[in-house]
């Protein structure tokens, strides 16, 4: 189902989207991933535009897996050097995506696993919980871990900060197309419920 996806549209503002039966929306700081973690998921390696400038993604941008049925890339937050104004913007439309369309959804939270969680992240799980937006994590950039750290132990760990089961925390490498398996698995689960 993933490897068909293909890029739908961008957009500026979420109104501007037609109405979607389910999404799956992608949520990080700056410069962690999302486009590589996007083209690991679905076998393609530039259906996603990638950069090693944060800020490259500045639209919500939209990639259909089936009728409907939706993959969607926010802009990250954090430190992109861009100005107030746009971040703003990027806030507004964050919210506008994730809070205003009707269509059922879970926010995935890509966190850098060497890094670890940044005070934004903790802040947009906080923001989501508050609005009752089912999220999950995934930890990317394993490959940077030390050698002996365990997926189980970044598992745990990443579950254990942000207060949620263990089983919807993911550790994966995009650069190394490494722990994909169980959350594609996941999330094609979510994309074919039926309501």
């Amino acid at each position: 189902m993933l490897e068909k996806a293909v890029f739908f549209r961008g957009a500026s503002k979420a109104d501007s989207l037609p109405q979607s039966v389910v999404e799956i929306v992608l949520s990080g700081r700056s410069n962690v991933g999302k486009s590589s973690v996007i083209n690991a998921l679905c076998s393609q390696k530039n259906l996603a535009r990638t950069s090693k400038t944060p800020g490259r993604t500045r639209s919500i941008n939209v990639y259909s897996v089936a009728m409907r049925k939706w993959i969607i890339d926010l802009p990250g937050y954090g430190f992109a050097r861009v100005s107030r104004q746009e971040k703003d913007l990027w806030n507004k439309m964050i919210e506008e995506c994730i809070i205003q369309r009707k269509s059922k959804k879970v926010v995935y939270i890509i966190v850098d696993a060497f890094v670890g969680p940044t005070e934004l992240d903790f802040d947009m799980a906080h923001w989501l919980s508050d609005y009752s937006v089912p999220f999950k994590i995934v930890a990317n950039k394993c490959d940077k871990m030390p050698k002996g750290i365990t997926e189980d132990e970044i598992q745990i760990k990443a579950a254990e900060c942000f207060g949620i089961d263990k089983v919807n925390v993911f550790a994966v490498s995009a650069k190394k197309d490494n722990g994909f398996g169980k959350l594609r698995i996941d999330i094609v689960k979510f994309l074919s419920c039926k309501d």
